[in-house]
């Protein structure tokens, strides 16, 4: 069931304009209810957006990955992802031979915009059922750390996503030069913590 509610989202075509799933996490049983948005200008609610955002592209299709670009890009200029976690997911790891998109580019995007990040394969079922615990946990830490932040009034800070961009970038340089992987990559790819 949790792969063909994923691979749903991944088919342009004949996709149900919602569906769910039901996750079992920490002895509390939830349900996760997928919204397929072709169009977010149009279809996000602003004043009621979802709990979480999912992002998916194909890591054999670069067009793909820069439309996830530019939906967490428009995502952050409107302040959803703040309030909101985001996942930036590539799926499709399974065509190694055909692969476009490198798992260092994608975890670069995601840390650039503060969203996680982790590469499934639909076809063969791999990190499916971790990327639906992965967004449930996520909400459940993101509300849980916004009630926080309301009661000790911890203003935001962020960062030009130009600078971050930038400095993501040399992290990446220097772990492919170095071999060792920033703590930061590592970071984003644990979708167990904030």
């Amino acid at each position: 069931m949790t792969s063909e509610c994923i691979n749903a989202y991944d088919r342009q075509r004949d996709v149900p304009k919602e569906q769910s799933v039901s996750i079992m996490l920490n002895g509390e049983e939830s349900e996760l209810c997928f919204i397929n948005v072709n169009n977010s200008k149009a279809e996000v609610d602003r004043s009621n957006p979802p709990d979480a955002f999912v992002l998916l592209y194909s890591v054999i299709d670069k067009a793909s990955f820069q439309k996830a670009e530019d939906e967490l890009t428009k995502l952050q200029d409107w302040g959803l992802l703040r309030t909101r976690p985001s996942i930036l997911v590539g799926n499709k790891v399974d065509l190694v031979r055909s692969r476009a998109i490198s798992p260092q580019d994608g975890k670069c995007l995601a840390c650039t915009f503060r969203a996680k990040f982790i590469e499934i394969s639909v076809g063969i079922s791999h990190n499916v059922d971790e990327l639906l615990v992965g967004i449930l946990n996520q909400i459940r830490l993101k509300q849980f750390h916004a009630v926080l932040s309301d009661r000790e009034g911890s203003p935001h800070w962020y960062k030009s996503r130009g600078v971050v961009r930038a400095s993501m970038k040399a992290r990446q340089m220097f772990t492919w030069l170095f071999g060792k992987e920033d703590s930061k990559f590592k970071n984003c790819e644990n979708l167990h913590v904030l």
